[in-house]
């Protein structure tokens, strides 16, 4: 297979050019984006590996016409600590991401994903195995706050409110706070609140037993009253030598201080920063970046060969409102990474897999399995439709699916969208 590599000449050129030679392969080194074009287009080229750290020259690449550029399928290699570039190469269509460092092993899957695909159909599948900084996934506007938050708090000793509901990261960001921070050489302790064990939580009070730890206690409100006096006592007693204590409540943490279940200058104490969580629900860009990466991960975790999620599928989940957040997402990608037989996850397979027996999935439907996975792909493709003024191509190209077939659908389904004003 010929390999275009458009990449800058002080990246790792060398040492990818050769994990592509080893693979059997024949890289065609080009330092523009003009020359990738015209090698993609003419020159018998089976595929594009486009370097990120190219800057714009990769990015004029994609935003050329798939008939431009040859049609042929795009990987990208992306820093793990830039995952705006990862999106946006996402966005414009890359058949897959490969983060730094480069694993022999993941770029050779990611060839052969993107190529499986483009047989599979005419579009482009979507996969990223971003690692934003800090180990915390997401791009949007309010995760990119959070991450600012985080990386100002880990260099200070104060302890910090983590608010979240379940699922959204709230162990995630701790355990970030802890691995950048001071107390990164201390031990990392969790508790769950409503099963605390008396004795192992008067162990971590004691700077003797372990110096310099941090306490992470999810659930905070649940926390029982005789060790809430504890905690506040060795905060008040401590000074320097203090645990650092993390904090993650439910977003009702209120009403328990306010019904005099939780002490209120306890939670004064421990929320010096106050952190908030969205739910995933209100970061939709982000479920891409982290259902790809979930997939990558359970994997490996199985041994199985690497999956990656066509554009359809993943526009998919990013219309599901997600009540149980990224653990519900996790648990979901777990299974298709088991019982995809391929390696591409398309649209069809997450309609198979995905949760309908809640009443938020799916609206309140009632009725057959059969009937409100009509239901909610008529919903989808409708939303999709007036999204995009009804321009099919377009419409076409967000679900994955060919032109021919996205007409076959608005016909079997029923669909009727207004084009908004």
């Amino acid at each position: 297979m010929n390999i275009v590599f458009l990449s800058p000449p002080w990246a790792e050129r060398d040492d990818v050019s050769r994990i592509i030679a080893e693979a059997g392969h024949a890289p065609i080194l080009v330092d523009t984006s003009t020359q990738a074009v015209a090698r993609g287009a003419h020159g018998g080229a089976d595929l594009v590996l486009l370097d990120l750290a190219a800057g714009a020259e990769a990015l004029r690449f994609l935003r050329r016409a798939p008939q431009q550029r040859g049609a042929v399928p795009v990987v990208a290699l992306a820093d793990r600590r830039q995952p705006d570039a990862s999106t946006e190469a996402l966005r414009l269509g890359v058949a897959d991401i490969v983060a730094r460092p480069v694993r022999p092993d993941e770029l050779v899957a990611a060839f052969a994903n993107a190529r499986e695909f483009a047989r599979l159909t005419d579009g482009a599948p979507s996969s990223v195995d971003p690692q934003p900084p800090d180990g915390v996934f997401g791009s949007s506007p309010a995760m990119r706050d959070v991450l600012n938050i985080v990386r100002r708090v880990a260099q200070t000793r104060c302890s910090v409110l983590i608010v979240g509901e379940r699922g959204t990261g709230r162990e995630t960001i701790a355990r970030a706070i802890r691995d950048q921070g001071s107390h990164k050489d201390g031990v990392f302790l969790k508790f769950v609140c409503s099963n605390v064990e008396p004795d192992a939580f008067a162990a971590a009070l004691d700077p003797v037993t372990f110096p310099n730890p941090t306490l992470y206690l999810e659930d905070l409100g649940e926390l029982p009253a005789e060790l809430q006096a504890r905690l506040e006592a060795r905060l008040l007693e401590a000074g320097e030598f203090a645990p650092r204590v993390i904090g993650a409540p439910q977003p009702n943490i209120m009403e328990w201080v306010e019904r005099g279940l939780f002490r209120r200058s306890l939670l004064e104490a421990i929320g010096v920063v106050r952190i908030d969580l969205p739910p995933l629900r209100r970061r939709p860009q982000d479920i891409p970046l982290l259902a790809t990466h979930f997939l990558k991960e359970a994997c490996r975790r199985h041994d199985v060969p690497a999956k990656a999620f066509s554009r359809g599928a993943l526009s998919l989940l990013a219309t599901l409102p997600w009540p149980g957040n990224a653990a519900e997402l996790r648990t979901l990608t777990e299974r298709l990474s088991i019982l995809v037989p391929r390696g591409v996850v398309l649209l069809e397979d997450v309609l198979e897999n995905v949760r309908f027996d809640g009443a938020e999935a799916i609206g309140a439907a009632r009725g057959s399995l059969k009937v409100a996975r009509e239901r909610f792909e008529r919903d989808h493709v409708t939303a999709v439709l007036q999204h995009h003024r009804g321009r099919m191509g377009a419409a076409a190209r967000e679900l994955g699916i060919e032109r021919t077939n996205l007409y076959r659908k608005i016909k079997q389904l029923k669909v009727q969208w207004t084009v908004p004003d």
